[in-house]
């Protein structure tokens, strides 16, 4: 499950990692195919990175929903629990120092 939790991870970072030189390589072929004028081209960078931006923010949040649904339905131990549990098990050692 690991493995495919791992590709499927990955290939959404692929997806979303986008970099400034890839969209203007992107529009480039695009100016050159006659489908984006020159003057557009600026622009269109730019509102390809924003959307690139926005996708992976998005795919962040279900991202993090998807793993927090899994480690509550697996009744997985959180930091926050394991941080309750240690919390208590001081105060139960404190308390036997002291009668001990």
């Amino acid at each position: 499950m690991a493995d495919l939790f791992e590709k499927t991870l990955y290939l959404g970072l692929g997806i979303f990692s986008m970099t400034k030189d890839r969209a203007e390589e992107i529009i480039n072929d695009l100016v050159e195919k006659g489908k984006v004028s020159k003057d557009e081209s600026a622009k269109a960078v730019r509102d390809l990175m924003d959307r690139a931006e926005k996708e992976k923010s998005h795919f962040d949040k279900k991202l993090n929903q998807i793993i927090e649904d899994t480690v509550k339905n697996l009744h997985l131990a959180t930091r926050k629990d394991i941080d309750e549990i240690n919390k208590k098990l001081d105060k139960l050692l404190k308390s036997q120092e002291k009668q001990g």
